[in-house]
């Protein structure tokens, strides 16, 4: 990472003078090999560069935000000629405000806490997906962002995170607006706690999507046998009739200098499973280089030969 430290002084009319600017930059990039379905066999190459901007007001008060340039090794381009352009512009959609224990952000693409509550068992990159095979059947939101404002804090050993989110992402203006007050707009409100319990750490959560989803999760992790074990259990109300559970497990533990991560996600659509087991080895090569190698296999009760299957991804990672 390559760090440029600014010093400015400006006093704005009605606030607070900035102390010391902060702009930081790093960069990342990919190459990956997927195997899945009889007609996947791919390469995939990707990179990204990314800014965070932060200030310390002379309040004590840290103001920060982020933007970059990314294409993920399983991005889509954004139109279908040759000469495409591949790169996303992301980010300048939030803007946070700490002090102490306690955060506030606001802005376009906030996410919903408590989303993904008890959701255990991916222990593998999006890369693996692209092999073509994939279940049916997961249990989960149909939303997990959008416009509003969210508050974090700590109390005690424990970390809280609320949220309210006014307007999902197909709401949204074309501008960099976020309307308030409209009712034919959805909300969505959540709240997750994590802490410690001796031996153990415990996190939970709850979501809500204004008439459409309720979820309610928790998972627990443990130290054993050399490595952690994670186990979660998420339950989704989508009002549809056909409720949606799963349960899920992670185990993560060392060889040697490599890494070795398992996971396996069963989910309920009403009658129906769908069952998703991954595993992904890694190994740091130094210097911001790494190595890994992934399995990702699914099945459901339907057992559809165009998606029950396993995909292979192999790949390596460099950070700047």
């Amino acid at each position: 990472m390559k760090k440029l430290m600014l010093m400015v002084s400006a006093i704005a009319a009605g606030f607070t003078s900035v102390a010391q600017a902060d702009i930081s930059i790093s960069g990342s990039a990919g190459l990956g090999y997927v195997s899945g379905t009889t007609n996947v066999s791919d390469v995939y190459t990707g990179g990204a560069i990314s800014f965070a901007l932060s200030s310390t007001l002379d309040n004590g008060v840290t103001v920060s935000t982020s933007a970059g340039i990314r294409m993920d090794t399983n991005d889509t381009k954004t139109t279908g000629t040759a000469n495409a352009t591949y790169g996303l512009a992301t980010g300048f959609t939030a803007i946070t405000f700490a002090g102490g224990n306690n955060s506030v952000t606001w802005g376009m693409d906030v996410g919903l806490a408590g989303e993904g509550s008890g959701s255990v068992g991916g222990v593998a990159s999006d890369l693996v997906d692209e092999g073509g095979y994939a279940r049916d059947y997961s249990a989960g939101l149909t939303q997990d962002s959008g416009g509003g404002v969210s508050f974090s804090t700590t109390l005690g050993e424990a970390a809280l995170s609320l949220s309210y989110i006014v307007q999902t992402p197909s709401q949204l203006e074309s501008s960099n607006e976020i309307r308030m007050g409209d009712s034919a707009d959805t909300t969505m409100t959540g709240i997750s706690v994590s802490m410690p319990m001796g031996a153990l750490a415990l996190t939970a959560g709850y979501a809500n999507v204004e008439n459409t989803d309720t979820q309610v999760g928790a998972s627990i992790a443990y130290a054993v046998g050399g490595g952690t074990l994670t186990v979660g259990y998420t339950d989704v109300d989508n009002n549809s009739g056909s409720d949606e559970s799963a349960w899920g497990a992670t185990y993560s533990t060392a060889l040697g200098s490599a890494t070795l991560k398992v996971g396996v996600n069963t989910a309920k659509v009403g009658s129906n499973t769908g069952t998703l087991t991954e595993a992904q080895i890694s190994q740091s090569l130094g210097g911001g280089a790494s190595l890994y190698a992934e399995i990702q296999t699914s099945s459901d009760t339907t057992g559809s030969s165009t998606t029950d299957g396993t995909n292979l991804a192999v790949g390596t990672k460099y950070a700047f």
